[in-house]
């Protein structure tokens, strides 16, 4: 899905995920480690630790991620730390929030959306609905639904649907680069433990679900390519999770 992007992407998480997935030519792991940890209290410190964000912000052609609380120390950053110098109201960024239909992340998915408002009024906000733990079907007739539909309708939230790979064989996956999943051949699947039947049906799901995921994140990934090589202080950034 980032293959053939010049696009540096950087992670900041305590332990490696897109870097896995994607490989350390296409991902920068920023280790969040107990250090950083122990500077929370540490006064200047802690927004010492962010202040490369905005000449890189400047500079452009970079795809950010956070983890869910690690984008929470983000904003603080941005909120005290002149982020409007580096990118003004946000007019090139785009942040991107993934929320799954767990209460806890929902409120933290729509408070960051609101917290973005704030650091970057201009900023194009997309709302990322993850079915990993289940349909958001379920919620129409909920708290969150109504937000949602609010801020579709009058603030211009875009609101993008990953569902869940139901292949079979996709929980043997775990660990292999994506680039390596969608080069996978049926031989492959069968040397993981598969029968032949059960491998030749996994392909073709996990072949369309790769394909409907690079269609649903192509607008926003062509976005920020374009937006790279624009003038300096109007570049683009990605917040959220592939």
């Amino acid at each position: 899905m980032l293959e053939g992007l010049q696009l540096k992407v950087v992670e900041y998480e305590v332990n490696e995920r897109l870097n896995r997935l994607f490989g350390p030519e296409v991902v920068e792991h920023r280790r969040i480690t107990q250090d950083f940890m122990n500077m929370m209290g540490s006064g200047d410190g802690f927004y010492e630790f962010w202040d490369q964000i905005g000449p890189e912000l400047q500079r452009g052609g970079r795809l950010y991620d956070f983890g869910g609380n690690i984008s929470q120390w983000f904003f603080n950053w941005a909120e005290v730390s002149g982020f409007d110098y580096y990118v003004g109201e946000g007019e090139r960024l785009t942040f991107m929030v993934p929320v799954t239909v767990d209460l806890a992340s929902l409120s933290t998915g729509m408070n960051t959306l609101e917290r973005i408002a704030t650091i970057a009024p201009k900023a194009k906000r997309v709302l990322v609905e993850n079915g990993f733990s289940g349909p958001f079907s379920q919620l129409d007739d909920s708290q969150y639904a109504r937000r949602k539909a609010e801020m579709v309708e009058r603030e211009g939230v875009e609101v993008i649907s990953m569902a869940p790979c139901t292949a079979p064989a996709w929980a043997r996956l775990t660990g292999h680069r994506i680039d390596e999943v969608a080069q996978m051949t049926r031989e492959d699947l069968v040397k993981l433990g598969m029968t032949p039947p059960v491998a030749s049906r996994s392909l073709i799901i996990i072949h369309e679900w790769l394909r409907t995921m690079r269609q649903a994140l192509s607008p926003y990934l062509r976005d920020a390519f374009n937006q790279s090589s624009g003038p300096a202080a109007k570049t683009g950034a990605r917040q959220g999770a592939l």
